[in-house]
């Protein structure tokens, strides 16, 4: 319930949840990091993707921000220290 009485889903009550946050996502483009990403985006949260796959990851940059969403990709290998 909200205060004034009026009772909302709790898919409605945490919608936005990540509005005005930052995140980055290592592995973000497939698996995990691209369910991760797929749901922060929908919760508002500008992404940062990270992942060895570039054409993956500039797909999933490219379905997120043609869907309302705000996202960048970098190509990133973090098992190289270099």
């Amino acid at each position: 319930r909200v205060n004034d009485g009026r009772i909302i889903s709790r898919k409605a009550f945490f919608m936005g949840l990540l509005d005005n946050k930052v995140a980055l996502i290592t592995g973000g483009a497939g698996g995990i990091g691209k369910g991760t990403a797929l749901r922060f985006a929908k919760e508002g949260a500008k992404l940062v993707l990270a992942d060895v796959s570039a054409e993956q990851g500039e797909a999933l940059v490219n379905t997120i921000n043609a869907t309302g969403g705000d996202a960048v990709f970098v190509a990133t290998d973090v098992s190289d220290a270099a």
